[in-house]
C-alpha cells in the first residue's frame, strides 16, 4: 500500500501493463481503510480508477462521497465534466444518493453548487427527490445560481413549501415581518420567540445520531431559556418538568462530565424561572411554593439557597407594603442576616443600628446597583430588591433623590415590558414614585397604568378589526405590550 498515492498520479504508459496494475490497484483500494474523503483526485482518470473498484463492489457509497467532495471543488472543472459524461446508471444512483446524503450530513448551501452545474432535463424526476430534500438556506442560495427556469421553478415550489411549514410551525409568527417595537428585557421578544421555535426544531430527536446524546438535551435547554426570555415563564417552567423527566429516563448516552454540565445548566436555569410562576399566582407564599416544586419535579438538581430567601423576603416587604407596618423592617433584618450567609459580597440591606435610625442614604445607591447587575441574570431578585428600597422610603427609613427614583422607575418599566404585569407598573408604585421624577418618565408610568385600567382585551380585539393601523404607531407600543400580554396568556 505505500505505493498506492504514487501508482493512482501516475498515468499508465503500456496498456498490458496497465491492466495488470490496475488489477492490483483495484484490489488494494478495495481492501484499504481509506476513507473517501480523505482521497485526492487531481486528475479524471484517477476517479475513474475509483470508479471501477469502488461503484461495482460494496464501497459504492464511498465513491458517491467520494465523488460529492471532488464535486464540492467548483474549480475542478474536469470532474464535472467526467460525471457529465457518465453511463445513464451513474446519474441515476448518484441522484437517488444525494437525498440520504443531504439529510443525514446537512452540507451548507455552497456545497451544493454542483446541483445546479450538472441539472439535465432527462434528469428532472431525479432532482425533485435531491430538492425535496434541501433546506430554505439552500434552496434560496441555489435558486440564485441558476438561469434554467424549470430548476429555478423546483426550488422555489420547495422555498414555498418550507415557508409554509415553517409559518406552521411557527404559530403564526413571520420571520420576515419587522419587529423593532416589541422590546423585552432580554430584546425584541417577537424575535426571542422565534429562535426558541427554531431551537425546538433544531432540538428534535429526528436530527441527531444518538438522539438522547448530552447534544440534544443541551438544545432543548436552550429553547426553554429562550422561551424564558419572551416572557413566558409558566411555559418555561412546564418544558423544563417534561426535560427532566425525559432526562433521567433517557441520559444513558450522557457521560459523566456532560451530565454535570447538564444538571448545572438546569440548576442556572431553574434558580431564574420557577421564583415567577410563584410570584405570579401565589405572592406570599411563593417561597413554600418554591421548594415544593423543587421537592416534586426536581429532587437531585441543587438550589440556590440565597435565591429562594429572596422569595421569604418578599412575602415580608409585600406584607409591609400592603399593610403599613413599620415593625416589618424587623423581620426583615433578621431574614436578610440569612441572606448574607448565602451572599457574602451582596451589599447588606440594613444594619442593627439603622432601624433606630434610618438606612445610610450610600447603601440604597448600592442595592439599586445590585439590582440593576441581577436584573437580567435573576430578575426576580432585582424586582425584590426594588420592593424593599420603595418600603423602605415609604416608612421613611431611607431618603431617595432623583436619580436614585428614575433609575427605578425605568427598571420596572424594563419588567413591564418583559411582563405586562400590574405588578412592576400599578397605582401604588406610581403615586410613590412619580412625584420624585422627570415629567418623560412620569408620563410613560401614567401612560400605563391608563391603558391597563381601560383596555381589556374585548376592546383591544375590537380596535385591532377596525383600526389595526393604529396598534402600528410607534407610540401605541403600551397597547401592543397589553395585546401580546393577552395573547400569550400572561393577562386573563
Amino acid at each position: 500500500m505505500s505505493d498506492l498515492s504514487e501508482d493512482l498520479l501516475t498515468p499508465p504508459q503500456d496498456h498490458f501493463a496497465g491492466w495488470e496494475n490496475e488489477l492490483r490497484l483495484r484490489h488494494e483500494l478495495r481492501l484499504s481503510g481509506k476513507t473517501a474523503l480523505s482521497a485526492s483526485l487531481p486528475k479524471p482518470y484517477v476517479l475513474d480508477l475509483y470508479y471501477r473498484s469502488w461503484y461495482f463492489s460494496h464501497r459504492r457509497v464511498d465513491f458517491f462521497k467520494l465523488l460529492i467532495e471532488q464535486l464540492d471543488n467548483t474549480d475542478n472543472i474536469e470532474i464535472l465534466k467526467w460525471l457529465g459524461d457518465g453511463p445513464k446508471h451513474l446519474w441515476q444512483n448518484f441522484w437517488a444518493f444525494l437525498p440520504w446524503y443531504i439529510l443525514l450530513h446537512s452540507p451548507n448551501p455552497a456545497q451544493l453548487q454542483f446541483i445546479v452545474n450538472l441539472y439535465r432535463q432527462e434528469f428532472h424526476q431525479g432532482m425533485v427527490q435531491v430538492v425535496n430534500a434541501l433546506g430554505l438556506e439552500s434552496c434560496q442560495y441555489l435558486a440564485s445560481r441558476t438561469a434554467n427556469s424549470q430548476l429555478r421553478k423546483l426550488f422555489k415550489e420547495r422555498e414555498d413549501e418550507l415557508l409554509a411549514q415553517r409559518k406552521r410551525d411557527f404559530y403564526g409568527f413571520d420571520p420576515t415581518v419587522k419587529r423593532e417595537n416589541y422590546s423585552g428585557l432580554y430584546g425584541n421578544q417577537s424575535s426571542i420567540i422565534l429562535k426558541a421555535l427554531d431551537l425546538m426544531e433544531q432540538a428534535r430527536t429526528a436530527n441527531y445520531r444518538e438522539p438522547y446524546g448530552s447534544e440534544h438535551f443541551t438544545m432543548q435547554l436552550a429553547a426553554a431559556e429562550a422561551v424564558f426570555q419572551a416572557g413566558l415563564p409558566e411555559d418555561c417552567l412546564a418544558m423544563l418538568i417534561d426535560l427532566y423527566g425525559d432526562y433521567q429516563r433517557k441520559n444513558r448516552l450522557v457521560n459523566l462530565l456532560e451530565d454535570e454540565k447538564i444538571h448545572r445548566l438546569f440548576s442556572r436555569l431553574l434558580r431564574q424561572v420557577i421564583p415567577w410562576p410563584c410570584l405570579l399566582s401565589q405572592p406570599l407564599n411563593a417561597y413554600r411554593m418554591t421548594h415544593k416544586i423543587y421537592l416534586d419535579y426536581f429532587p437531585l438538581i441543587n438550589r440556590d439557597p440565597g435565591s429562594l430567601q429572596y422569595l421569604s423576603l418578599y412575602e415580608s416587604i409585600s406584607a409591609g407594603l400592603n399593610q403599613d407596618q413599620s415593625s416589618i423592617m424587623y423581620e426583615i433584618y433578621v431574614k436578610s442576616s440569612t441572606l448574607a450567609e448565602a451572599r457574602p459580597f451582596d451589599p447588606p440591606w440594613i444594619e442593627h443600628w439603622e432601624l433606630e435610625q434610618g438606612i445610610d442614604s450610600t447603601r440604597a445607591r448600592a442595592l439599586l446597583q445590585t439590582a440593576a447587575e441581577k436584573i437580567s441574570s435573576l430578575p426576580h431578585e432585582s424586582f425584590v430588591l426594588m420592593e424593599y428600597l420603595r418600603l423602605a422610603h415609604m416608612l421613611e427609613m431611607i431618603s431617595l433623590n432623583e436619580p436614585l427614583v428614575s433609575e427605578m422607575i425605568e427598571y420596572y418599566l424594563l419588567l413591564w415590558n418583559w411582563l405586562p404585569l400590574p405588578m412592576f407598573m400599578n397605582q401604588n408604585i406610581y403615586k410613590q414614585l412619580a412625584p420624585l421624577v422627570g415629567k418623560s418618565s412620569r408620563q410613560r408610568a401614567k401612560h400605563i397604568i391608563d391603558l391597563s385600567a381601560e383596555y381589556q382585551l374585548p376592546r383591544l380585539l375590537g380596535e385591532i378589526s377596525s383600526r389595526p393601523e393604529l396598534l402600528r404607531m410607534k407610540e401605541a407600543e403600551p397597547k401592543r405590550q397589553l395585546l401580546k400580554a393577552y395573547f400569550l396568556g400572561v393577562l386573563k
